[in-house]
């Protein structure tokens, strides 16, 4: 009986999920992995702001690269 209400609640989550915006959501676990990161492996100089980028940056920049690898 437990592992039905835990599927029937898995389910409930995924389908919200997908109802949402995928960019904010995509935003959200990237920002999420770099602190994530910035804990588990702390550097000895750690300049949080101007040495990351935002996931809006990222996105940006992978564009760039992805379209200059379609035109080669």
């Amino acid at each position: 009986m437990r592992i039905v209400v835990i599927i029937v609640l898995c389910a409930n989550l995924g389908l919200l999920a997908g109802c949402t915006n995928s960019e904010g959501v995509y935003g959200n676990i990237y920002e999420g992995f770099k602190i994530r990161e910035a804990i588990v492996h702390p550097t000895a100089e750690q300049k949080p702001a101007e040495k990351s980028i935002s996931y809006q940056g990222y996105e940006a920049e992978r564009k760039k690269l992805l379209e200059s690898d379609d035109k080669k």
